[in-house]
């Protein structure tokens, strides 16, 4: 799949330790060690979307390394997140890697935002609360996939994209 899509697809992701959540230098070089040791184009480093996370993602971006940024929540952490990688594609432009070599997802999570709404919606007990009961998830991602479409619209985005980037996959 990896070959036949040239590299869109067929990729397999591997994650730092979740100890390393919160230690950008830790993440970055437990991430850098992955890629060397398993040393396949097909692979992503999973990088959790922690404050830490977010420079870590630059850095290993910025090497050529593929990631797949996870544990994303909310729009603003997103916006942290499509930026991460968009400064992460000018490092490696910067460094001379082929930047049309690297990918990268951001894994904005779902499910888990209507657990926590909702569980404030039940405390309300409101017919108003109650009847907006798992539509926040939605919502939300919604809102995300209009961010990743501007973001990408944008003159950053294309000037990087003349260059060879790839659009940072929502998932």
């Amino acid at each position: 799949v990896f070959d036949a899509t040239s590299g869109q697809d067929g990729r397999v992701s591997l994650e730092v330790s979740p100890l390393l959540a919160h230690d950008t230098a830790g993440t970055i070089a437990q991430a850098i060690e992955l890629w060397e040791r398993v040393d396949r184009p097909n692979l992503m480093i999973k990088i959790p979307a922690t404050k830490a996370g977010i420079p870590a993602i630059t850095d290993v971006i910025g090497q050529g390394i593929s990631v797949n940024v996870t544990l994303i929540f909310s729009l603003e952490r997103y916006g942290d997140v499509i930026d991460a990688y968009f400064a992460g594609i000018e490092k490696a432009l910067a460094h001379g890697h082929d930047v049309s070599s690297i990918r990268s997802v951001a894994s904005f999570f779902v499910s888990r935002v209507d657990s926590a709404i909702d569980a404030r919606l039940d405390s309300l007990g409101s017919e108003a609360a109650l009847a907006v009961r798992s539509q926040a998830a939605i919502a939300n991602a919604r809102l995300a996939y209009e961010l990743f479409q501007s973001e990408h619209a944008s003159d950053r985005a294309r000037t990087l994209m003349s260059k060879g980037m790839h659009h940072q996959r929502p998932l």
